[in-house]
């Protein structure tokens, strides 16, 4: 499930089955969003690092999980 099988370069991603995997990492993170709602959590096994951000609006985790990463 996280072997990479397809390249997204233009998200600097790679994507496994059902995972989003880091493009130059060994990060695996797994996002989603319906109506009213939005998530996205991410480990990262170098660091030892996890994080889940949950959201009751349907934009609501990116602004705040695209800070988790810049980080």
């Amino acid at each position: 499930m996280m072997r990479p099988r397809s390249d997204v370069p233009q998200e600097s991603k790679r994507y496994g089955l059902g995972f989003w995997l880091g493009q130059h990492c060994d990060t695996v993170m797994l996002e989603g969003y319906d109506a009213g709602v939005s998530f996205r959590t991410m480990h990262d096994p170098g660091s030892a690092v996890t994080y889940t951000v949950i959201s009751n609006s349907s934009d609501g985790a990116w602004l705040i999980a695209r800070r988790l990463v810049s980080r």
